[in-house]
Parts: C-alpha cells; structure tokens; sequence
C-alpha cells in the first residue's frame, strides 16, 4: 500500500489517539483530489456534506466496486487525450489556499489530507476488485480518474441519499 500511509501518532499533549479502526492516514494526491471532489459534489447536490464513514461505505459497496472497474476498464481503452499536451499550467492553479475554519467541520480533516482507515480499506477494496477483473491492479491514478467521472460521482450521490433516506424512515 504505498499510496497510503499511516499518520504518525499523536505525541503526548497532543490530539487524543484513535481507535485502530479510525487511524487517520493519507492518500495519494490523486486519490485525496478525487474523494474531496465527491465530497464536494455530494454537498453540492443534497446539502449536506457526507461524513467520511459514510464515503467509506459507498465505496465498500458492490454497485461502486463493479462500475468504477467498468469505468477504469473504460479509461484504459480510451485513447489519451491529446489536447493539453505541450501547454504549461495556469500558475494561478498551482497554489491553493485552505480555510479550513470557515468550512464545514464533518470533513476538516479529510480537507487537510487526512482519511480514515475505512476510506482507505475501500479504495483498496476497489484495487483487488479491479485486479480480479481486469487482470491488473490500477494505479492510484486510475482510480481516481474513474471517481472523478461524472456517472460515478452521480451514483455516490445517490447512494448516499438511499442510505440517508432508509436511515431516516426505517421500514
């Protein structure tokens, strides 16, 4: 698991310690790009931000597993897009400024760079699903290019909005 690493323990007087299954870790800036971007179409779409836990468990299902594999499969066949190729970046893009205060506060940690463990557990979920059926494990890059499309975000959206509304109105 070389895109994600565990963070270091807190040292004495500082954050209290997580429980094991909620250690704080980071991913790679593709992958940590791509769950932010999630995140934010999801609060965009339904008003309200999705927790972390709630990103781990749309990712763990099987619906997600199956159509990002799909969607990577889909991404490796496609031919590479050409047209940005030879051009320099915006320097206005380059450098970005966080204010991690005047955001909401159910994901400030995701926003500095830090994930839970679940969320992480799922992306791996989504690396061994994908190796089983495609042949070979896709790169963080992949994965993410798959996460960012809009079918995917979509359907993270609409999963959590099922699972908000059974939550709310159990049968």
């Amino acid at each position: 698991m070389g895109s994600i690493n565990a963070a270091q323990p807190a040292n004495r007087g500082g954050l209290p310690r997580q429980n094991s299954s909620h250690k704080l870790i980071r991913l790679s800036r593709d992958l940590e790009e791509a769950v932010l971007l999630a995140i934010r179409y999801i609060a965009h779409a339904t008003g309200a931000e999705p927790s972390q836990e709630e990103i781990a468990a749309v990712l763990r299902s099987y619906f997600t597993l199956d159509e990002v594999t799909n969607q990577i499969n889909y991404l490796r066949k496609k031919p590479p897009d050409n047209a940005g190729m030879g051009t320099a970046p915006d320097p206005r893009r380059l450098a970005l400024r966080m204010n991690l205060i005047a955001g909401s506060q159910t994901n400030c940690l995701a926003r500095a760079g830090f994930f839970i463990r679940p969320v992480a557990d799922a992306i791996e979920g989504i690396r061994k699903h994908a190796k089983a059926m495609l042949g070979t494990a896709p790169s963080d890059a992949n994965i993410a290019a798959s996460l960012r499309s809009s079918f995917i975000l979509s359907e993270l959206k609409n999963q959590i909005v099922y699972a908000r509304n059974q939550a709310r109105d159990p049968k």
